[in-house]
Formats: structure tokens, sequence, C-alpha cells
């Protein structure tokens, strides 16, 4: 019948738990390494990154002064 539902509580299963335990704490270190891995990186830019500026902005600008 439309409109009427029946209401089943959820069971606790201990093993799709621990399976979405551990995905998340992959998923949470794959974050923190790929975080780790851009702020080494050499010639990387330390800080805040601005969507705003670009590097053909910087040069329209150059053109301009000239």
């Amino acid at each position: 019948m439309r409109g009427k539902f029946v209401v089943r509580e959820l069971l606790f299963d201990p093993e799709i738990e621990k399976t979405a335990k551990a995905n998340r704490k992959a998923a949470r270190l794959a974050r923190e390494a790929e975080r780790v891995a851009k702020s080494s990186e050499p010639g990387g830019e330390q800080g805040v990154f601005s969507p705003h500026s670009s590097d053909d902005e910087t040069v329209s600008m150059e053109e301009e002064e000239q």
C-alpha cells in the first residue's frame, strides 16, 4: 500500500562495522599521505593557494606594463 511502511531497526553487524572502520582509516591515511607529498614537493608553494590568481593574469599584467 502506498503511504505505509514498516519501520525496522537496523541490526548491528560487527563485521560490517570493522570493514567500514578499516575503509575510513585507509582513506584518511591516503589523504594525509597526499597532503604530505604535496607539501614536500620541491618548488611547491608553502601556504594557502589562491584560486583567484593564475599565471595567465600575471603574463597579461606584464604585457600591459611594457
